[in-house]
């Protein structure tokens, strides 16, 4: 019976399998395959921790941009609305700026013109006052010719006059 035992095993592959398995658990052995799968185990729990974490992460995102998409119509109003105030109250500035210069310019025209005319009338008045001084001594002249006691009465008197200065 034992020879038939040894003969069964060599000719059914069990011997075969009992070396392969022998030799599979020395392997293992030496190359420390439990050390190895469980590096293996604990990479994979990170990665799972990790992805857990982004997972999160993404989530809480997703729920803040959709509670900005649910906000952003009031955002929109309340933006606009400032906007159209701020553009009012530049088109206020705007106008009660041109409406300054604009006056300024205009007291400046009027002063311009105020100058000019007084210019203008210095410049007449100067010219009258020319032509009367001329014709006065034109005058003066035709009545000291004409009458040449005058010219002796006038000599008498600017001397008399010049004597009272002395």
């Amino acid at each position: 019976m034992s020879v038939s035992i040894f003969q069964y095993l060599a000719n059914t592959n069990t011997i075969n399998f009992l070396i392969m398995a022998l030799l599979l658990v020395w392997i293992c052995k030496k190359i420390n395959l439990k050390i190895s799968l469980n590096k293996s185990i604990e990479t994979v729990k990170n990665a799972i921790l990790n992805s857990e974490n982004e997972k999160t992460s993404a989530k809480k995102n997703l729920d803040d941009a959709k509670e900005t998409l649910k906000n952003l119509p009031k955002e929109i109003n309340t933006i606009e609305t400032l906007s159209k105030e701020k553009i009012d109250v530049f088109k206020k500035q705007v106008n009660e700026n041109t409406k300054k210069t604009i006056e300024a310019i205009n007291a400046n025209i009027d002063k311009v013109t105020e100058i000019e005319e007084k210019k203008i009338s210095n410049a007449m008045t100067k010219q009258a006052l020319e032509v009367s001084v001329e014709t006065s001594k034109n005058k003066i002249i035709e009545k000291l010719a004409s009458n040449p006691e005058l010219h002796e009465k006038f000599i008498d008197e600017s001397l008399k006059e010049l004597e009272n200065i002395l």
